[in-house]
């Protein structure tokens, strides 16, 4: 779990990287074009172009839902980066926020995480064994496994890169469809520097929560280059039988 970790940390570097060059260089921003739920404007029509803004923390509407599933992805690679730094991994799992807030974790698909209330279980052979942990009694210790965990920082902070490209039905719900696209224009020219970022977004018609979503840039200067992208999908919202979760059986004591 430690490499895996620093791996984690290696891919958010390089995307920090690349996405500080492509902010740094960028000569202009589109205008902002109707997220729903934003400064108490819901957007207006969309396929009007309409004049709402993007709210920040629209991710924590996902709360309101009595559940959902969700999965998410981070893909990383630069000519400088080493072997560690490059490459993918994604998180899994189910979220429960009533009656009891429950969760079900399958983390880089190397541990599974089970969380009830407060008590939680961890297994490390894809379900066969179960053992008793308590890391994960306090939510907030799963925050960084969440789709929500880099939403804001992706698409709130960004929020002058979308515009409305239409409505369409994202994983089985009636979404808005935003989309960004810039390049970095004359002042990468000048600096030697080119490269794209790319968002798209999609946001539930009724009750403005994240349906899915990327965000990535490319971007190259001085024989050097470098992508990084985050993606994330939420699915089978409020379906109390397929996010059923329940504690397990086979549960083993640690030797004492």
């Amino acid at each position: 779990m430690i490499s895996s970790r620093r791996h984690i940390r290696g891919l958010v570097a390089v995307g920090l990287a690349i996405g500080l060059i492509a902010a740094a260089c960028s000569s202009s921003t589109p205008a902002i074009n109707g997220l729903p739920g934003g400064n108490g404007n819901p957007g207006g029509n969309p396929g009007a172009g309409g004049t709402g803004t993007l709210a920040s923390g629209l991710a924590s509407n996902l709360d309101a839902l009595d559940s959902y599933q969700f999965s998410w992805q981070m893909t990383g690679s630069s000519s400088s980066a080493t072997a560690q730094d490059t490459g993918s991994f994604g998180i899994s799992g189910t979220v429960v926020n009533k009656p009891v807030q429950s969760y079900k974790i399958n983390d880089l698909g190397m541990i599974q995480i089970l969380v009830i209330g407060t008590q939680g279980w961890t297994s490390m052979d894809n379900g066969d064994t179960w053992m008793v942990t308590t890391d994960y009694s306090d939510p907030a210790s799963l925050k960084d496994m969440l789709p929500t965990d880099l939403y804001g920082s992706d698409f709130d902070s960004n929020a002058n890169q979308f515009s409305v490209a239409g409505e369409e039905t994202k994983n089985g719900i009636d979404c808005i469809h935003y989309t960004s696209k810039t390049d970095l224009g004359v002042g990468g020219a000048i600096l030697g520097v080119s490269g794209t970022f790319k968002a798209d977004l999609w946001v539930a018609k009724s009750g403005n929560y994240p349906v899915s979503g990327f965000y990535g840039y490319s971007a190259s200067a001085g024989g050097q280059s470098g992508i990084w992208g985050y993606s994330f999908d939420v699915t089978h919202v409020n379906d109390a039988s397929a996010n059923a979760i329940t504690a397990p059986t086979n549960v083993t004591s640690l030797p004492s």
